[in-house]
């Protein structure tokens, strides 16, 4: 309708306005992102904060709507309304409170949580589930799955913003599909907010597309996902209250697949989920030979194929169109291992070990090692120093290894693990974690469990601490693409003192 399309570009309009004064009021007092040799690789400073140019179009761009078109606002209960710009400009401050100071994650959670919790008790919960036509009431899980729903969305879109342009088109094209699901459910308020987003974006994205004068930060990451997750809720209501999932869960799936990876990928290797790697979607794109602006482009591709398949699902009432989507991207992606494959290969192991644990008889012997390791990003050689250390544990009859490199820098990471078939008790076993260095700087750990057996174990640490050391330069010739150099048979002699 052409109350949509005026909202569209009063937003736009506003955004345009806004962003140079914000951009220049950043500059001013600081508020920008300077490049470091580990996480932020751009060769310049950015003014950031851009959240705050977004929140105010999107402010501008509803009260207009409020004020000129007859959107059913003022027929509704405002309750969610208040609780919904409440929230907006509590998350924006949230997010520019990380841009100026950095705050911990902990700190930034328990804000989400705060506000994620006056989002629910003022209308935004997710009651009843509509899946494939069928209801499911959730009850008392109505709070918690809500809660997990919204905080899910809004880390997802903070974690996929790591490239200039791409969290905003992205988010463009989120708020579209949902204006868009929202007006055919006959939601035009959620509508009206949904496409102010939309043109907040695009007006932000002509100073955010690659090279960007300006990032989202925080402030405008967090904003937009905690918007488009709570607008998810209410754009695709049906019938007595229940919320048709497939289709928000279809449109925001891009950034969701993504923030599951990395879970996973984390959990997986053993490393925490703060922990920083560089082998998120755009990332992985990138090292695929993609330019920034390519980049954007392709996930915009992305984006729409998933937001059409559940446009289209609601259109004909054919849910399961939105998985068909979804499931077209993320096959395309995993089938050219251009994302995801690693991942997959990481929960098929442990998915293996599980089942294998089911058949191996409960008398296990020392005979039986299982043996993995896989390449989570980058392409050089680690396999030569992992299989020096699987030589080393052999030789020291170790009962469990475990190496994991990440150097994020360079968009490399490696994972390998190697145990015993028979693992003995707690009190019969030591272990340890010790640090793999290269320049200085920790590109990643090595975890040991052997037998404690009276007088060798530290004599052990020792050798494996000799190698560690010896393998250092080895670590550092890999990182440097210098393969030629590397000798691990000499590193474990000289570690064994043979």
């Amino acid at each position: 309708m052409i109350e949509f399309v005026l909202v569209v570009l009063a937003s736009f309009l506003a955004a345009i306005v806004f962003t140079p004064l914000v951009r220049r009021m950043a500059h001013r007092y600081g508020i920008v992102d300077r490049p470091d040799p580990t996480r932020k690789l751009h060769g310049r400073t950015v003014a950031r904060a851009g959240g705050v140019a977004v929140l105010m179009a999107v402010l501008v761009a509803c009260s207009g709507a409020l004020l000129r078109f007859n959107t059913g606002l003022l027929n509704l209960d405002i309750t969610p309304y208040l609780g919904l710009f409440t929230v907006m400009i509590g998350v924006m401050l949230l997010g520019l409170a990380d841009d100026i100071w950095t705050l911990r994650g902990r700190q930034k959670l328990l804000g989400q949580f705060v506000l994620a919790m006056v989002l629910i008790f003022t209308g935004f919960r997710i009651g009843h589930v509509q899946i494939f036509g069928m209801n499911f009431e959730l009850g008392l899980l109505a709070i918690p799955t809500t809660l997990v729903w919204l905080l899910a969305t809004t880390n997802a879109l903070n974690l996929i913003d790591g490239s200039d342009g791409l969290c905003s088109s992205l988010g463009a094209v989120i708020s579209a599909a949902l204006g868009v699901i929202a007006a055919m459910n006959g939601h035009f308020a959620e509508a009206s907010i949904a496409f102010a987003l939309c043109g907040a974006l695009l007006g932000f994205l002509v100073f955010n597309f690659p090279p960007a004068s300006i990032f989202l930060g925080d402030s405008g990451s967090l904003l937009i996902g905690m918007i488009t997750g709570a607008l998810a809720i209410r754009c695709s209501i049906k019938g007595p209250a229940a919320v048709a999932f497939l289709a928000p869960l279809a449109i925001l799936s891009i950034p969701l697949l993504d923030s599951s990876m990395a879970i996973l990928r984390r959990k997986l290797t053993g490393r925490s989920i703060y922990t920083t790697d560089r082998a998120h979607l755009h990332h992985s794109l990138k090292d695929r030979g993609l330019g920034d602006r390519g980049l954007v482009l392709i996930v915009i591709l992305m984006a729409i194929i998933t937001a059409t398949g559940a446009i289209a699902g609601q259109i004909l009432g054919r849910d399961w169109l939105a998985l068909i989507g979804t499931g077209v991207v993320f096959g395309m992606l995993v089938f050219t291992r251009a994302f995801g494959h690693a991942e997959l290969v990481l929960i098929g192991r442990r998915a293996s070990s599980f089942l294998r644990s089911l058949t191996e008889p409960a008398v296990k012997t020392d005979q039986i090692v299982h043996h993995k390791a896989v390449r989570l990003q980058g392409s050089r050689q680690w396999e030569t120093i992992w299989n020096t250390l699987v030589e080393f544990a052999e030789a020291e009859q170790l009962c469990k290894l475990h190496m994991d490199l990440n150097v994020p820098w360079l968009h490399e990471g490696f994972h390998g693990s190697w145990q015993r078939s028979r693992q003995l008790d707690r009190l019969e076993r030591w272990s340890t974690c010790l640090p793999m260095f290269a320049d200085g700087q920790i590109v990643g750990r090595v975890e040991v469990t052997g037998p404690a057996t009276d007088g060798s174990t530290l004599a052990v640490v020792g050798k494996l601490l000799e190698l560690l050391e010896d393998l250092t330069p080895q670590v550092q010739s890999i990182l440097a693409g210098d393969a030629d150099s590397l000798q691990p048979a000499v590193a474990l002699q000289v570690a064994l003192g043979e």
